[in-house]
């Protein structure tokens, strides 16, 4: 078994991360598969194999006769490339929490519009939706991190799926990505638990309440929590990158 560092996925990464930190800058060439391959040591068909997911991404097409060209990740990406932007990012707090900023807008918007279109479905599933809210309160009681994490992230599971939108659900899988895979985004988002608890509370309650005001109350509730959000995330790469954890 190769090392975990030399899978296809986790030079793809490299790759990736390179390519939003401006190493291989669009237009330019990306170094031959021969080349990629005595740089990190594999075969030229793990690379091979690597190139393909560069291509499907659209980060990279081949031209014939002049090899491997890298793309404008801001023009070919999808929302797959979101956890790698923020993780580029990382370095730079007022562009990581821009990234992470305009993310959760989207999130909102469709979270609120979702909502209003979907009362009736949402109020349907009710008592599913109060007893994820409730497992949610547990977690938090319980102060474990993960706990809080993926009770969160059940409680929007069940949301969605009420709605039946699936492009929703990309984009609470994308969003389970980040919170899962960058332990800053998940310490920034759940540092006060409680506010997200009482603005799932909040927005639970409102299901039965005016329909025509639904969708504004829950992207007001949902833009509080996403603010201090972004604040702390900032705040807490600024601080390390001062030295100050």
């Amino acid at each position: 078994m190769k090392a975990p560092q030399t899978t296809p996925a986790a030079l793809e990464r490299v790759l990736v991360l390179e390519m939003l930190r401006g190493s291989h800058a669009p237009g330019s060439r990306l170094p031959t598969v021969r080349a990629l391959a005595a740089r990190f040591d594999v075969n030229p068909s793990t690379i091979q194999r690597v190139v393909a997911r560069l291509e499907a991404r659209g980060l990279v097409t081949a031209r014939q006769g002049s090899g491997l060209h890298v793309a404008d990740p801001w023009a070919a990406g999808d929302l797959s490339l979101l956890p790698f932007w923020l993780e580029a990012t990382l370095d730079d707090p007022p562009r990581a929490a821009a990234v992470l900023a305009d993310f959760l807008e989207v999130r909102r918007v469709l979270a609120a519009r979702l909502v209003a279109r979907h009362r009736d479905r949402l109020l349907a599933r009710a008592t599913d939706l109060a007893h994820a809210a409730l497992q949610f309160q547990r977690a938090i009681a319980e102060g474990d991190l993960d706990g809080i994490r993926e009770a969160d992230l059940a409680f929007a599971h069940t949301l969605v799926e009420a709605t039946g939108n699936r492009v929703a659900q990309g984009i609470l899988n994308a969003s389970a990505v980040i919170v899962r895979g960058l332990p800053d985004v998940a310490h920034a988002m759940y540092a006060d638990a409680r506010l997200n608890a009482a603005t799932m509370a909040d927005v639970v309650s409102a299901f039965g309440g005016d329909p025509d005001a639904l969708g504004a109350l829950v992207e007001r509730a949902l833009a509080v929590v996403d603010a201090a959000t972004v604040r702390r995330f900032r705040e807490r790469l600024v601080a390390r990158a001062v030295g100050n954890p």
